[in-house]
């Protein structure tokens, strides 16, 4: 998805794809190859009346007065249009320029479109002072447009500092050089004793703000490349033809569009949370350390992505990508750019450890409108009647009878809460200190029970599951059916007044201790495999259950294999239909995926304990810059984790972003545990769990289950290909 959650910004998105559409097709581009376009481009003017050059200045320059944030939509556009010309580098320096006056002249021309600007990221420039200017000497190295441009941007060495200061073209030494991307030029700059007045300094511009405002806006270029290749290598999946069948359903082929989208859409939840962190120090200066970390992550990640996507399309397109006529070519050398654009890589992810450890990594929180704060004060007065209850089943009886445990469900087991509600009922439980009830399992059981049961299975259910009284498991995977569950050979057999079941189930997490078991069994032996399955609701404690722990790698037994042996199962509970039960068991697995993606589980390694971790060793670089890209990685996964709930707030459908963000949390939470145990040496052998280094022991260990269950890593990779790239299903 692009960055655009909003209904606003989807159409800003939208706005700007269509002129990209129109102005930049695919034959504009390759006749750029081989002829420089005109400058300014032919685009130009329309661009300029529909206001994207001044999208991000102030209304008193000419501007829109939006923020980085909407520029960063409008870049991403450019760059899934691999737009030639300076339109980029000449809104990253108006936004440099603006950091430091939001209403200076300098701009008026910049947002109409009228003059061209250029900036670079790192400069070999010196400066003197000079009466009340300074006089600036020395060379750029490959400046980006910079011959397009008439005002340049440039960091200048002065009083062992730095500062960002504007000159005019006519002041300076341009010798182009070929670019690897004909669609951007290059130029070196050289400055010869060049006078400037103390007006073309940016002194109210720090350093860091202006490393984020570079890093952010080329990272939402790079996320557009990302975007286009995923989305090319995807639909010549679906065409192209090989051994009789399209390429797309060979799972090799299905897997590296789905990393290719998983690699996006974290790099763009980064850069979407890069441009409002910035948008908010904008307004409240004391956000500042917030936004150089989340900028750092984006740049971590987006190039990267941009250039792994833009390969991995030409893999995907097989010969024809490695053409010179082919659009893939273009786009990879866009990527390629982009990367150097950047500056040196290893930068960003040390930037990342030094932000995380010191001033802490950027809080994600989600601002409602103003207007829920009525509700927001009822729902805190009524938590606060709830602490005033003594701890214990007084106090977990009225969280239960008040449908708080889970809101979103209808009366009475939930409060028919709507997103927004829902979220201020966890903010307003966690600060108030109320602890709800534990689900475990049962929080993936109880929607299906609600969703599918008889008046009298929800009344002999939920009220004790929601007290926590009744504990829950699921008997759905069996030794020949894990991830493929609809091969499961349970047998139910019809009796009078129910069922007679036999088989046996794997992988059944705390069934040592649940009175109650969600099972599925085959009842219709005749029937297609996705039908004939019934979803039962199993008394644990039935004669002929017998329930063995699987003792795991770990040394501890979490799973369990339970074996039925004939055992009886009334009518009153079977949930939803006979033969009907894959339907309902979907139904289980969908919340069993969205709350997976939610959390870090129980005993596996978290982000703040790597972070934690990183600021207390002592670790050389090669290590920090390994750790800056995993807690880039893990904080990206939380971001899109946000951004789930905003596409529920927005309307839109949240499961694109959950179902990568189940696939990436559990990979980054094995990462951080590989990694922490790694810089151990030989103490990473030792295996006392009170140790440090057999605590990061006990999380590798514990770790290698987080990709199995839920569905692996290699099913979760199909879905996503299937499900959000459209790919063919495999035969």
């Amino acid at each position: 998805m692009p960055i655009a959650i909003n209904p606003e910004h989807n159409d800003l998105a939208d706005s700007v794809r269509s002129l990209v559409a129109r102005v930049a097709p695919s034959e504009v581009l390759h006749d750029a190859l081989e002829t420089p376009i005109p400058n300014p481009p032919p685009y130009w003017k329309s661009a300029a009346e529909q206001g994207l050059q001044g999208v991000h200045l102030s209304e008193a320059v000419g501007g829109q007065g939006f923020g980085i944030l909407e520029l960063a939509i409008v870049i991403a556009e450019f760059g899934y249009g691999a737009v030639p010309g300076p339109f980029v580098p000449s809104a990253i320096a108006s936004a440099l320029i603006s950091a430091h006056d939001p209403e200076t002249s300098l701009l008026r021309d910049l947002a109409s479109g009228d003059v061209i600007a250029a900036y670079a990221i790192d400069s070999g420039l010196t400066a003197t002072r000079h009466g009340d200017g300074l006089v600036i000497r020395g060379e750029v190295r490959a400046v980006p447009a910079v011959a397009q441009a008439s005002v340049l941007v440039l960091p200048v060495a002065i009083d062992s500092g730095e500062e960002w200061v504007v000159l005019d073209s006519h002041q300076l030494e341009i010798e182009p050089v070929r670019s690897i991307d004909p669609l951007r030029p290059l130029a070196h700059v050289r400055a010869n004793a060049v006078e400037i007045g103390e007006d073309r300094v940016l002194s109210s511009l720090s350093r860091e703000l202006a490393r984020a405002l570079m890093s952010t806006l080329l990272s939402a270029e790079a996320i557009g490349v990302a975007r286009w290749a995923t989305d090319t290598a995807a639909a010549y999946a679906k065409i192209r033809e090989q051994f009789g069948r399209p390429i797309g359903q060979f799972q090799a082929i299905k897997h590296k569009c789905a990393e290719m989208i998983a690699d996006t859409e974290r790099a763009t939840a980064a850069v979407w949370d890069a441009a409002r962190a910035i948008d908010e120090t904008r307004k409240n200066a004391s956000a500042e350390s917030a936004f150089e970390f989340a900028a750092a992550v984006a740049a971590t990640l987006a190039p990267a992505a941009a250039q792994r996507c833009a390969q991995d399309c030409i893999q995907v397109h097989g010969g024809i990508g490695f053409t010179w006529e082919h659009d893939c070519n273009i786009y990879y050398r866009r990527a390629l750019v982009l990367v150097a654009s950047f500056g040196r890589a290893a930068d960003y992810p040390q930037l990342v450890v030094d932000t995380a450890t010191t001033s802490g990594m950027r809080k994600l929180n989600i601002d409602l409108d103003p207007e829920t704060e009525k509700l927001r004060e009822e729902i805190r007065a009524e938590v606060a009647a709830l602490k005033a209850i003594p701890r214990g089943p007084e106090r977990d009886t009225a969280i239960a009878e008040g449908g708080w445990v889970q809101p979103h469900l209808p009366r009475p087991w939930g409060r028919a809460s709507d997103p927004i509600e829902q979220i201020i009922i966890a903010q307003e439980f966690t600060s108030g200190r109320v602890k709800r009830p534990q689900m475990g399992i049962a929080a993936w059981i109880i929607p299906s029970i609600v969703a599918f049961g008889t008046e009298e299975q929800k009344q002999k259910f939920l009220p004790p599951t929601f007290r926590g009284e009744m504990i829950w498991c699921q008997l759905f995977s069996e030794p020949g059916a894990g991830s493929d569950l609809a091969s499961l050979s349970t047998k139910a057999t019809k009796v009078d007044g129910g069922w007679r079941i036999t088989g046996q189930k794997i992988w059944t997490t705390a069934a040592q201790y649940s009175q109650w078991g969600a099972l599925l069994a085959r009842t219709d032996p005749n029937a297609p495999k996705h039908n004939g399955i019934t979803y039962f609701l199993l008394d644990m404690s039935s004669e002929g259950v017998e329930v063995k722990p699987l003792r795991e790698l770990t040394g501890n037994a979490m799973f369990n294999t339970v074996f039925i042996d004939d055992v009886f199962v009334p009518d009153d509970c079977v949930l939803g239909e006979v033969n009907r039960g894959w339907e309902v068991s979907r139904n289980t697995l969908t919340n069993e995926r969205v709350s997976i993606g939610n959390t870090e589980p129980p005993g596996m390694a978290s982000l703040d304990g790597l972070v934690e971790f990183v600021r207390d060793g002592q670790l050389d670089q090669i290590a920090q810059n390994q750790a800056g890209r995993l807690i880039a990685e893990g904080h990206a996964a939380k971001i899109l984790n946000m951004r789930s709930t905003l596409l529920t707030l927005a309307g839109g459908d949240p499961m694109p972003a959950a179902a990568i963000s189940k696939l990436l949390s559990m990979r980054t939470g094995q990462g951080y545990a590989e990694w922490a145990l790694s810089t151990f040496g030989t103490d990473g052998a030792i295996g006392d769990p009170e140790s440090l280094p057999g605590k990061w022991a006990e999380h590798l260990l514990y770790s290698r289950a987080t990709t199995i269950y839920g569905g692996t890593s290699e099913v979760q990779l199909n879905i996503i290909a299937e499900r959000l790239l459209g790919l063919p299903r495999d035969p």
